[in-house]
């Protein structure tokens, strides 16, 4: 929970706020399956279904979570992209994202995904009254990409995609990693010689793991490991259980989740590599996503601006942040007050990514008001 002060002086325009750190929560795993469930294990066992009616082609590819635990889904099959907030709240978020397959945020909070249709990876437009979508050529990586599935980031803004899971014959798998600079020009190929790379997640220290899900001829059902300057190293094979890994991802603790589509289990890796069954029974899943996990972006940073009256008696001001959040406005006119005795007078509207406005409709009567802000 996040929870922060505003004071709106309609004589002076004067907006003051403050706002602390989100509490720490323990880890919750996401994990989508080929039947269009997506279930949610906590760490004190409990397992529930979030949705149940999400399948696509290809298998489910793309999980991503904001910073304040929403999940975001991309939908291949609909070229759509939901949201499932931390509160249990269903939004189509995107809509005509042509083949939308893979999700990741960076660390600005901007939403980036690959478009197998299209055979490249571009950063998403906003636009509030219908979400996100496939905006200018600016946006898009310029470079022709084999068949890219999964993305991922490293500390410095790059993106890491895998390249190469081509379902059509007609097509050779490259089998590749190939990598882009945060403004997507295209760096070259970062691994080579993979066997059907699906997932991809980066560890603390900045090594990147890969799951080549290819079940035959070399690398296969494997974990590979590279680090900083690309050297490689196998982490996990069959010996663990793999069977045609897919999603990736890391917990808090810097544990690896492995999708394993093969045999319906997800397996559980400590930082030394030693393996165990987290859950089983599933079917097909092939993505995952954690929270907080270890990639987590900032959301601490707010920017008040703008605060200004407006015709018709109403005060209006600005918040800057990361996009994504949501956010209820208290209000009263005696700021000593107990926060348990102020009034919730509305919410917050995010015009575009990460730009929040609020309008307080009545203040004829209150030539001072204060406001408190708390995320939702």
């Amino acid at each position: 929970m996040k929870t922060g002060s505003l004071i709106g002086h309609l004589a002076t325009g004067l907006i003051i706020g403050y706002f602390s750190s989100i509490s720490a929560r323990a880890d919750i795993v996401y994990v989508w399956s080929g039947d269009g469930t997506i279930q949610r294990f906590e760490t004190n066992g409990i397992v529930s279904i979030v949705t149940n009616n999400l399948s696509g082609w290809n298998g489910p590819v793309g999980l991503a979570l904001d910073n304040v635990g929403n999940l975001y889904a991309g939908v291949p099959s609909q070229s759509r992209i939901w949201r499932f907030s931390s509160q249990g709240q269903v939004s189509l978020i995107g809509n005509n994202v042509d083949s939308v397959s893979g999700l990741a945020f960076d660390s600005a909070g901007n939403l980036f995904a690959t478009i197998p249709n299209f055979l490249e990876i571009l950063r998403l437009d906003y636009r509030q009254e219908y979400g996100y979508y496939l905006g200018g050529s600016t946006n898009y990586s310029q470079s022709y990409l084999s068949y890219p599935t999964s993305l991922t980031f490293d500390n410095a803004g790059n993106i890491f995609v895998a390249n190469g899971i081509y379902p059509f014959a007609n097509r050779p798998y490259t089998n590749t990693i190939a990598k882009f600079s945060s403004n997507l020009s295209y760096l070259g190929d970062f691994a080579t010689g993979l066997n059907k790379p699906w997932g991809l997640a980066f560890d603390s220290a900045g090594n990147l793991y890969v799951s080549n899900s290819g079940t035959n001829a070399s690398l296969r059902n494997t974990i590979v490991k590279f680090t900083p300057e690309g050297i490689r190293s196998t982490f996990a094979t069959t010996i663990f259980g793999l069977n045609a890994p897919q999603g990736l991802a890391f917990d808090s603790a810097g544990n690896l989740y492995v999708a394993n589509s093969g045999n319906g289990t997800i397996q559980k890796f400590t930082p030394n590599g030693i393996g165990t069954v987290f859950a089983s029974g599933l079917n097909s899943p092939s993505s995952i996503a954690i929270f907080p996990g270890l990639k987590l972006w900032s959301a601490t940073t707010i920017t008040l601006a703008n605060p200004k009256a407006i015709l018709g008696g109403m005060f209006q001001f600005e918040l800057i942040g990361n996009p994504g959040l949501a956010f209820t406005v208290f209000g009263t006119t005696n700021s000593p007050l107990s926060s348990t005795n102020w009034v919730p007078i509305g919410s917050v509207t995010e015009l575009s990514p990460g730009q929040y406005q609020f309008i307080d409709q009545d203040i004829t009567n209150n030539p001072q008001r204060f406001y408190r802000i708390r995320s939702n």
